[in-house]
């Protein structure tokens, strides 16, 4: 599994990186995001909504983690 660490990081460069990410990986491929932005968080989640990449795992305390897969 990828680790996908945005920490300090603020929006959109965080979606940018994943968004990448996703467009390169195969399908079946996983990964963790990682991020200390409740906004961004949640604009992660939308992403993968939008991608239809499966949410796996949610960590919704800080801080927030997603474990998907495309």
């Amino acid at each position: 599994m990828q680790v996908i660490d945005v920490t300090g990081q603020q929006c959109p460069d965080p979606l940018k990186t994943v968004a990448t990410a996703l467009a390169t990986a195969s399908a079946g491929t996983r990964f963790k995001i990682v991020t200390d932005d409740y906004v961004c968080y949640m604009m992660l989640r939308r992403l993968m909504a939008l991608n239809d990449v499966k949410i796996l795992e949610a960590e919704e305390t800080g801080p927030y983690a997603l474990v998907v897969e495309k």
